[in-house]
């Protein structure tokens, strides 16, 4: 397929080019030969004329188309040496890609007369230094020469987040939740990890983040024991949003939707909405 192409392309080439020099190779030929016989037709005719006005009139006319056929057959030399320039490259193009591809297939490449395989270089394998025996070529013995890969369980990733939402380092914290969330999203803790995720974005006081947080753990967590708190911070950061209306459907929805919630949470939610005059 690839020889295929490439002889493609150079016949297309050469048909492209072919056109051009036969139309300005016969334009050229027809005007020299028309200049010639002008020029003998004016050369008849001014020794007809024996001088006079007439005789120098054919003469100038003769000298100008000598000029002008030696100015045609000038640019016919031009363009002949320009199609022979032409030939030679594209000739060279032509082996020049063929002993390519020979090289490319590792078929023998032809050179004054005598066929040679094209060489195959062949790089050895660097091996480091010092380098384990599983690395080198050695016997592979199970855990005998690479260190353990430890994986952080979803408990671990958890804690890690605790411990900096519990130091103000709410972003290590929102990263750390996130992690659980995306590897371990049916794991038990995701619940828990969704709502501490919206504690993060509200303890730096981003409340449209929070806001989406609690609501997310509302939604697909509204059976856990986060239920009840993430509809209290979601009525919370609604609040700060400035968005009284949502503010207080929450509020007011809580113990509604989750009688047994401890009455912390419940009282909470009452005094929220009693300072926003919500309508129960």
């Amino acid at each position: 397929m690839m020889r295929q192409s490439v002889c493609f392309l150079t016949g297309a080439l050469l048909l492209a080019a072919a056109p051009a020099w036969a139309v300005s190779d016969n334009a050229l030929q027809r005007q020299i030969d028309a200049l010639r016989e002008d020029m003998q037709v004016m050369q008849r005719q001014m020794y007809r004329s024996q001088g006079g006005e007439a005789g120098e009139n054919i003469t100038v006319r003769v000298s100008n188309m000598d000029e002008n056929l030696r100015d045609l057959i000038g640019r016919a030399d031009m363009l002949e040496h320009q199609l022979k320039t032409l030939d030679e490259k594209i000739n060279m193009i032509n082996k020049d890609m063929d002993v390519r591809l020979k090289m490319i297939e590792g078929k023998p490449i032809e050179s004054g007369g005598m066929s040679k395989q094209a060489p195959v270089k062949k790089f050895d394998a660097p091996v480091a230094k010092d380098a384990p025996a599983s690395i080198i070529g050695g016997a592979i013995e199970k855990g005998s020469d690479l260190p353990e890969v430890k994986t952080k369980t979803a408990e671990q990733i958890y804690q890690e987040g605790l411990d900096a939402i519990n130091s103000g380092k709410n972003d290590e914290a929102a990263a750390k939740f996130n992690i659980v969330l995306t590897k371990f999203p049916d794991h038990k803790l995701a619940a828990n990890a969704q709502y501490w995720l919206g504690e993060s974005y509200y303890g730096k006081k981003d409340y449209a983040k929070a806001a989406v947080a609690f609501a997310k753990g509302y939604e697909k967590y509204k059976d856990s024991n986060k239920g009840a708190d993430n509809i209290l911070k979601l009525g919370m950061s609604m609040q700060m949003l400035g968005k009284t209306e949502e503010a207080c459907t929450a509020f007011v929805n809580l113990p509604k939707e989750f009688p047994k919630a401890p009455d912390n949470l419940k009282n909470k939610a009452a005094q929220l909405a009693a300072e926003l005059k919500c309508k129960q």
